[in-house]
């Protein structure tokens, strides 16, 4: 039995890769030898010393940018197999309300269009890429391998945000509605194609432990009081997750999911000791 991951030098484009969670996928996908493409605004801190490991500046938002973007990955990597699609705006970068009542036209707009349009448009150009590449001549020089669409959501897209409704309805629109119409859709375009999602709990960045000093409260509220192993997830198990799907060896066998790395999130505090006095 090969229990290996068998990711080396499939063609991974990751959008969002300079990010907490991107930079530690970006680490692991290299370490199991595939060829990396990360798609970001930002410029990463740390990029992997690698001759497998290339990024590219990209907005999501933009359909010229995205397609760009694959065109020059694909010219140093070849097709690319599997996508990741983890670029969105956290949760922490958005205004937070006390109420629906409060937010603005332009945030709930802004936020889906980076958060549900800027995700579409990633699986829209990875499939016709695909569909390019399957439709070739190319496709009998090499097979591909390991071809898939990870989504990365949101427990948020599970339980609902009270004060961002705008990110979690976006999250539950991208890992559920997105996920179960491509799951037949993908495998049209190349049999045994997949489309899964992993959605994580409070990760334990340095902007969670930020929050968590200016708050107190916070720590036990989003990753004890309400989680089974009451702790938030490393970084780290969100990208072996990722791994663990991007590698048909592992789980050819699975799509049309939603992988919750949360460590065992139940849901939300519905009410705070002073709102229940």
């Amino acid at each position: 039995m090969d229990l290996s991951l068998n990711l080396s030098n499939s063609h991974v484009l990751i959008t969002g890769g300079s990010g907490f969670i991107g930079s530690s996928t970006v680490t692991a996908l290299v370490s199991a030898g595939a060829k990396v493409t990360s798609l970001d605004l930002r410029v990463p801190d740390s990029p992997p010393q690698s001759l497998n490991f290339q990024h590219l500046s990209c907005n999501i938002s933009s359909e010229w940018d995205l397609t760009n973007a694959f065109s020059i990955a694909a010219e140093r990597f070849g097709p690319v197999a599997c996508c990741v699609a983890l670029a969105s705006l956290d949760l922490s970068v958005l205004p937070h309300h006390e109420s629906l009542a409060d937010m603005e036209l332009d945030q709930w707009r802004h936020t889906h269009r980076i958060n549900v349009e800027g995700t579409f448009l990633t699986a829209r150009t990875w499939l016709r890429a695909l569909r390019d590449y399957a439709s070739s001549d190319k496709r009998e020089e090499e097979e591909l391998r390991n071809v898939g669409l990870i989504i990365v959501g949101s427990e948020s897209g599970h339980f609902g945000e009270r004060g961002n409704a705008d990110y979690a309805a976006g999250k539950s629109a991208v890992q559920i509605g997105l996920v179960k119409s491509l799951m037949a859709d993908v495998s049209r375009i190349w049999p045994g194609g997949r489309v899964n999602a992993v959605a994580p709990g409070p990760v334990d960045t340095e902007q969670f432990r930020k929050e968590c000093r200016e708050n107190p409260e916070q720590l036990y509220v989003d990753a004890q009081a309400t989680t089974g192993l009451r702790c938030p997830v490393p970084p780290e198990s969100v990208a072996k997750s990722i791994l663990f799907l991007a590698s048909e060896n592992w789980s050819g066998n699975i799509t049309g999911q939603v992988l919750n790395v949360d460590s065992g999130k139940q849901g939300k505090v519905m009410w705070s000791k002073e709102e229940s006095k």
